[in-house]
């Protein structure tokens, strides 16, 4: 079983633990991740109300403590606070619960304060504790938790975060895709704004109906916006059958430029691009090879590209793979 259903067991036959650690994945949401925990543990099978009120951490008895923006550790003032504050019985429900997201951000002294009342909590408090790193978290603090498998903030619960903040079926749809289903990108993404994102998705593409290949990828060096970098990727990799070689290989010159993160988000587009083509040809049994062909040149760029120095012929090799393989 996985966290989630480990979790839902428990809470359904009132047999939760006080303080849980929750190893996770890197490039996880641990807000998402938490919310999709703390639902199960406040909030009875069937409650949307108290659903959506941990989705948008306005429950007032789900409590996510993260280190404050001017410092580098989770303090032993904020650690008091949980302990003040848990002596008061929960506003909302049977159940008060504590998110301290990175455990590991923990100061020595937050650590040690925070043992006292993770060995004896109150009767309604509950501890989540996720972590990137339990292997580097105090023996003592993980003697007290019972330990969830290492998990991650799934597609699902990412789109459950979108419904809870009020975004339709479509917009959900189109804004997972956005992120390339990254649950730790989505929290930024949100914080961009993304109010008419579909709106804004048709008017970049109208913007860019007629650019070249050349001056797509100039876009992409230049946006900061993660809607019009989801446009333009995939309009540049609608293109490079059309394109020449030389347009490929100038191409190619220009999305160097791209830092490490924003050229493998570039490289993954283009993987559920033609996943996606895959996987609509198996489902109207017209398959044919240069679909999956040209999902295998993206995943071998991907691999490659930790390792590679040459990063201009690596993407020049795609690109010009890319443009001799048709989609049919």
């Amino acid at each position: 079983m996985n966290s989630i259903e480990i979790v839902s067991k428990a809470a359904e036959k009132k047999d939760l633990t006080h303080a849980y650690l929750a190893p996770v994945r890197a490039g996880t949401s641990l807000k998402s991740y938490a919310t999709e925990l703390g639902k199960e543990i406040l909030c009875s099978p069937g409650d949307e109300t108290c659903s959506e009120k941990v989705i948008r951490d306005t429950h007032p008895d789900f409590v996510m403590v993260d280190v404050l923006n001017d410092k580098t550790k989770i303090s032993i003032s904020q650690v008091e606070e949980i302990i003040s504050s848990s002596s008061y019985s929960p506003i909302e429900g049977e159940r008060k619960l504590y998110v301290i997201n990175r455990v590991e951000d923990l100061s020595r002294e937050g650590a040690n304060s925070l043992l006292k009342i993770l060995e004896d909590p109150p009767e309604f408090v509950y501890f989540l504790l996720l972590t990137e790193s339990p292997n580097s978290l105090l023996p003592t603090i993980i003697s007290r938790c019972q330990q969830l498998p290492t998990g991650g903030t799934s597609i699902e619960g990412m789109k459950d975060l979108l419904y809870g903040k009020g975004f339709e079926e479509k917009e959900v749809d189109y804004l997972v895709r956005v992120v390339n289903y990254r649950a730790t990108l989505l929290d930024d993404l949100l914080e961009d704004g993304t109010d008419g994102a579909l709106e804004e998705k048709e008017k970049l593409e109208k913007e860019y109906e007629e650019a070249s290949l050349i001056d797509l990828s100039e876009g992409l060096i230049d946006s900061d916006n993660y809607i019009e970098k989801d446009v333009l990727a995939r309009l540049i990799f609608s293109r490079v059958e059309a394109s020449s070689n030389r347009q490929l290989i100038e191409s190619a010159e220009k999305l160097t430029k791209l830092n490490q993160e924003d050229l493998e988000l570039f490289l993954e587009k283009g993987l559920n691009v033609y996943r996606n083509d895959y996987r609509a040809e198996l489902a109207e049994g017209s398959f044919t090879p240069g679909s999956l062909g040209r999902v295998r040149i993206i995943d071998r760029a991907i691999e490659s590209l930790p390792a590679n120095v040459n990063v201009q012929l690596l993407l020049e090799s795609t690109l010009l793979k890319l443009s001799v393989t048709p989609r049919v």
